[in-house]
């Protein structure tokens, strides 16, 4: 009887992998979601392998999963590994990364390789959000038959983080400026310094235009090139006084006058804003900058400074001047 039980068992096994040579080898698996956030809102949460614990599916099922981050955990080479007892081993990397646009993943689960592509295309105010996953098992039976089996998961798996994305991206504040982050060079500055109240900006803009007129009439004097568009930073800031530093970009060697010294700003990592129009509403851009560093979970790392890209002087219409915010920052 046992012997009988082993040759249906063992027609069984050879039945099971016989169907699954003739299984496809290849699954594909595809989903979108719509998002009402823009696409940068919607592409740091797909770059940043700590953020997919907010929003991945599997974790769900294994919430004893031990997670290891790799030596990147954003962007081009960001990866990870896990182990658990429902999901064994498996593990991650980002193979490619086009900010705002994709995101390209190489995957093994327990040995099995895969690979995703989640690509973002803009809708307006609007992001659609694209899944796309593909294993290939080649000549394995029995992996074709695990791609049976995870399709549905896989499904699945893109319904819950398509949702789980949305809210998160949805619920960001929306931001009228264009901020983006950068990593600004250092720059050799000749400034001169005066404390004020914030509150006037009448009184601002004719000191600035003092200090500003004896910078340019001293590099002329000087001889001295101006290396850059002029600047102003404000290292210390707060409703009743302020700091202000009127700065000219000159040469690290300069020769200039003994009254006026060359500093040089510490560059690194940075926010930057975009502001076009008069100076008296300034103060937006610097709300939204403020909000997006609470956002982002950065700290303030320097003085904010301000870059005014378009001369007053040439440009009458108050409507095309530019002016470029940088603050500095560090993560917490």
């Amino acid at each position: 009887m046992v012997k009988k039980i082993l040759v249906v068992i063992a027609g069984l096994i050879v039945l099971l992998l016989l169907v699954g040579f003739v299984l496809p080898a290849k699954l594909e698996v595809s989903k979108s979601v719509a998002i009402n956030a823009p696409a940068n809102a919607v592409f740091e949460e797909i770059n940043d392998l700590e953020r997919w614990e907010k929003w991945q599916y599997w974790n769900t099922l294994d919430p004893e999963m031990k997670i290891t981050y790799g030596d990147k955990k954003v962007g081009s080479g960001a990866s990870y590994t896990w182990d658990g007892p429902v999901l064994e081993q498996g593990s991650m990397l980002i193979t490619e990364s086009i900010p705002n646009k994709s995101v390209a993943l190489s995957m093994e689960f327990g040995g099995n390789p895969a690979s995703g592509f989640y690509s973002l295309e803009p809708e307006g105010e609007n992001t659609k959000l694209n899944f796309n996953f593909t294993a290939d098992q080649g000549m394995n039976p029995i992996g074709r038959w695990i791609n049976i089996f995870m399709k549905g998961e896989i499904e699945k798996s893109f319904d819950y983080a398509g949702e789980k994305i949305k809210g998160i991206a949805e619920a960001k504040p929306k931001f009228t400026y264009e901020i983006t982050e950068e990593i600004v060079p250092a720059m050799s500055y000749v400034g001169l310094m005066h404390t004020m109240s914030p509150q006037d900006p009448v009184a601002i803009s004719a000191q600035m235009a003092k200090m500003y007129g004896e910078l340019e009439t001293m590099l002329k004097k000087a001889k001295v090139a101006v290396t850059g568009y002029p600047f102003a930073l404000y290292p210390a800031f707060s409703e009743e006084s302020m700091d202000m530093i009127c700065a000219m970009p000159v040469a690290a060697d300069a020769k200039l006058p003994a009254k006026y010294k060359v500093e040089t700003t510490p560059g690194g990592n940075a926010i930057k804003g975009v502001y076009t129009g008069d100076y008296n509403n300034m103060m937006a851009i610097h709300m939204e900058l403020d909000q997006y560093l609470q956002q982002k979970g950065l700290t303030m790392n320097g003085a904010p400074m301000e870059v005014y890209v378009t001369d007053p002087m040439l440009e009458k219409d108050t409507a095309k001047w530019i002016t470029e915010v940088y603050y500095p920052v560090k993560k917490n």
